[in-house]
């Protein structure tokens, strides 16, 4: 190996005078410097909004969401002994409806009305709310940002909210109960901002006369990291006749589509490592044809046609390491200067967030790693195998 090692620095980009080869050379390193540098980068981004993501669907949902299945289940007998739980911080139970809502302008949206314990709400939901000084009572009305723009309403205006299931109402019009908007929420995730209403327990049961019990328990818990393997504790620990479902479930359609960009996202960047690495193909090449002399004289000592492949590969390792330890180390560096430094500034009143975010994972860091030097190995493997041909004879005497 150390033989390998040393005829393989000599060789490097053809050495001295090497001409072609020095120049792609030099290409096959910054492709592949700039390969691994974007992916790391583009990984470290995606992870930073996806963290965000789900920190506001962890705010918004809670952990942990457990609904009845069978109609004889009492949820009330379930939320005491989920609360009751090490693993929990918090619990919420809540009524659910669809219904619509109006403003004193007579603008109408349909929404979903949550009935939760009013008083509670601040504290167990994580969001931005930009809430009124006055004490909660029982006609207390949080609202999405998106929708009070829609309605043009503000914190301590009227409206009217109706559920048509419930009150059929005379002529055709349900009955409507009015409301004072407490409190407007900022969500920052998919279109909650807009479909969701926060209403007191004591209004919704007024309202959904036609809804018998509670329809879930929201539940925090200590770790939420952990929600996965405590939904199947909370399984095993608690009566049959229940869905649960974690946050992760609840928005699988939108983690999923995220997956899916993050694997589209690095083959498509791995296509610069590819790119580079037939550069790197083609660099070694001109390499062996520019020393064939010097091989040739190496098989006429005795070296072997598999040690002088080894030579090859060992040069193109060599080469295409560079590369990609250069692009990491810069990666890693910027990454590093951004989360400290803020370099790359974002509009706070678009994204709620004053720096593009960069979160970077080991996992995502061995990754690009094994990537790089899988094409790096595949490419240099291929070349150096154009050895095994060359004559020992001619190879002396080829006039170059």
């Amino acid at each position: 190996m150390k033989f390998a090692f040393t005829i393989a620095r000599r060789f490097m980009m053809g050495g001295k005078g090497a001409g072609p080869s020095q120049l792609t050379g030099w290409i096959s390193i910054i492709g592949l410097a700039t390969g691994t540098f974007a992916l790391i980068v583009i990984l470290a981004i995606l992870n930073g909004f996806e963290e965000r993501v789900t920190s506001r669907v962890i705010g918004f949902e809670g952990d942990l969401r457990i609904t009845a299945i069978d109609n004889d289940i009492k949820l009330t007998e379930i939320f005491d002994a989920v609360l009751r739980d090490k693993h929990v911080v918090d619990a919420l139970l809540f009524r659910e409806r669809k219904g619509l809502i109006s403003s004193s302008n007579q603008d109408q949206r349909l929404v979903t009305f949550k009935a939760v314990p009013i008083d509670r709400f601040q504290a167990f939901y994580d969001m931005q709310i930009n809430s009124s000084s006055e004490e909660l009572h029982g006609r207390s009305v949080f609202i999405g940002q998106i929708l009070a723009r829609r309605l043009n309403v503000d914190v301590g205006d009227e409206i009217h909210l109706m559920s048509p299931i419930d009150h059929s109402g005379y002529v055709g019009l349900p009955r409507r109960f009015s409301g004072k908007i407490a409190g407007i929420f900022h969500a920052e995730v998919l279109d909650v901002d807009d479909r969701i209403i926060f209403i007191p327990m004591n209004l919704g049961k007024n309202l959904f006369i036609r809804k018998k019990g509670y329809d879930g328990i929201d539940v925090r818990l200590h770790e939420s990291e952990n929600a996965d393997e405590l939904k199947r504790y909370f399984r095993r620990i608690l009566p049959g006749g229940i869905s649960i479902k974690s946050w992760a479930d609840l928005n699988s359609s939108l983690f999923n589509a995220m997956r899916m960009e993050r694997i589209g996202t690095m083959a498509v960047l791995s296509l610069i490592v590819l790119v580079a690495c037939f550069n790197l193909m083609s660099t070694l090449v001109l390499v062996t044809y520019q020393k064939i002399r010097e091989i040739g004289i190496l098989r006429t000592l005795g070296t072997t046609a598999r040690r002088i492949q080894s030579i090859i590969l060992m040069q193109g390792i060599m080469i295409g390491g560079i590369g990609a330890v250069v692009g990491i180390i810069i990666s890693l560096l910027l990454v590093a200067a951004h989360n400290h430094f803020g370099i790359f500034p974002l509009p706070e009143e678009i994204y709620f967030i004053d720096k593009l975010p960069m979160v970077l994972k080991m996992a995502d860091l061995m990754v690009v790693i094994i990537i790089s030097f899988v094409f790096i190995i595949i490419s240099s493997f291929v070349a150096s195998s154009r050895t095994l041909k060359i004559n020992p004879k001619e190879a002396v005497y080829l006039e170059k």
